[in-house]
């Protein structure tokens, strides 16, 4: 599997960016529970439909140990969000996922328009140079245990978020200036369900004319910390059902080239 293969690559800048960090006991890992919650909770999803929380708990063996650990883990942790960290982290994440594509592309995949930061984060280049397409990364580890409760949404399908306002301006700019195409690419790593997925900038903004903001968080201890145009407390959420899987991805990426 292609995930298993970039956390294999991945591994020794993840072990020595977190060797003083506090993760969850199974970040930046696959075992045989995660290809069950990866086989229920995502490809079953396309043939019948997102399973509830509480049917899956039933049918894959620890479940439900996993979930009491997560929520115990991630509701306390929502709160302590720290900007300067977490701009850290998402550059680690694209670095290592920048590389793997590149490997598996045989082109450069690199940081996009560093002068224009509206852009989107990454781009891949043609063989000639050229610009192929690009993508934004976005990574999710702490899934939102209270989905159901505000959303409607079972917390593995509810939790892949995007800013409202960020990708609403990105989206008008994507519009205006790029030809290309442009893709949102999610890592996710909940205690569950794990993987890249990814939606094309056409499926975010069909998603987001049906959703609006459909949830606005509260304030946050680390917001005090950012500007406040960087502030986004309106979010949507991606469907999992609708997400192209990591090795979809490859194969598309292939076809731009």
């Amino acid at each position: 599997m292609l995930y298993e293969e970039l956390l294999a690559a991945s591994k020794p800048r993840f072990d020595a960016f977190f060797s003083r960090v506090h993760t969850f006991e199974n970040q930046f890992t696959w075992n045989g529970f995660n290809a069950q919650c990866y086989n229920r909770m995502y490809t079953d999803s396309s043939a019948h439909g997102i399973a509830p929380t509480w049917k899956l708990k039933r049918e894959i063996p620890g479940l439900s140990d996993m979930c009491r650990k997560c929520a115990d883990y991630f509701i306390p942790a929502r709160n302590q969000s720290i900007p300067k960290y977490d701009v850290l982290l998402g550059e680690q994440m694209e670095e290592e996922l920048m590389k793997f594509l590149s490997g598996k592309l045989g082109v450069k995949v690199e940081r996009g328009d560093i002068d224009n930061k509206s852009y989107p984060d990454c781009v891949i280049r043609n063989r000639d140079g050229g610009i192929a397409a690009y993508f934004e990364l976005k990574y999710h580890a702490a899934p939102f245990v209270c989905a159901y409760k505000f959303t409607k949404r079972e917390c593995y399908e509810g939790s892949a978020t995007l800013d409202y306002g960020k990708i609403k301006k990105q989206l008008e700019l994507i519009e205006r200036e790029i030809r290309v195409p442009v893709y949102y690419v999610h890592w996710i790593d909940y205690p569950c369900l794990k993987g890249i997925f990814y939606e094309s900038a056409e499926m975010v903004k069909a998603h987001m004319a049906q959703q609006h903001a459909e949830f606005e968080r509260k304030k946050r201890q680390g917001d005090e910390k950012k500007s406040p145009g960087a502030r986004y407390l309106s979010k949507i959420y991606s469907y999992l059902s609708d997400l192209n899987s990591f090795e979809d991805m490859i194969e598309e990426f292939k076809a731009l080239l």
